[in-house]
């Protein structure tokens, strides 16, 4: 059980990670809507997009979140692709504008995520609790409704 217990407070805190990062890369998007920089903010707020997206992916992997995954790939990267093959080139701040929209919903869902774990966790430790109180009391029948 111990075991068990850990890899959930892992699996929290690459969860906890993911949810500062996307709170800081949101935070990108400011930039990314003032445009004052001009290309050198377009640039800077792209490049943390490439930056930060194989790590969500792959915290979103461990996690099992096939359906983010997919749409992500739906979302973002069909777009990429379908812009680089047409000739107008200058549309490509559409999927960066996609990415940071992602990011933005995915903020909400993992805070939920990180809530659903450690209810879980905090319910198995009552649940280990109760059976070793029971069990210090010799009660049998709580094993056997088991």
């Amino acid at each position: 059980m111990e075991n068990k217990t850990s890899g959930n407070i892992l699996d929290t805190n690459n969860l906890s990670k993911l949810s500062k990062v996307l709170n800081y890369q949101l935070s990108t998007t400011l930039l990314f809507l003032l445009w004052y920089g001009g290309g050198l903010t377009l640039l800077a707020v792209t490049i943390a997009a490439i930056l930060f997206s194989p790590y969500m992916l792959y915290v979103l992997y461990l996690e099992k979140k096939n359906g983010w995954i997919t749409f992500f790939t739906i979302l973002v990267l069909l777009p990429i692709i379908a812009i680089i093959l047409s000739p107008m080139i200058e549309l490509l701040f559409i999927p960066l504008a996609l990415v940071y929209f992602y990011y933005f919903l995915l903020k909400f869902v993992v805070r939920d995520w990180i809530q659903e774990k450690n209810a879980k966790y905090e319910l198995q430790k009552q649940i280990l609790e109760s059976k070793k109180k029971h069990e210090a009391e010799g009660d049998l029948d709580f094993l056997i409704q088991k």
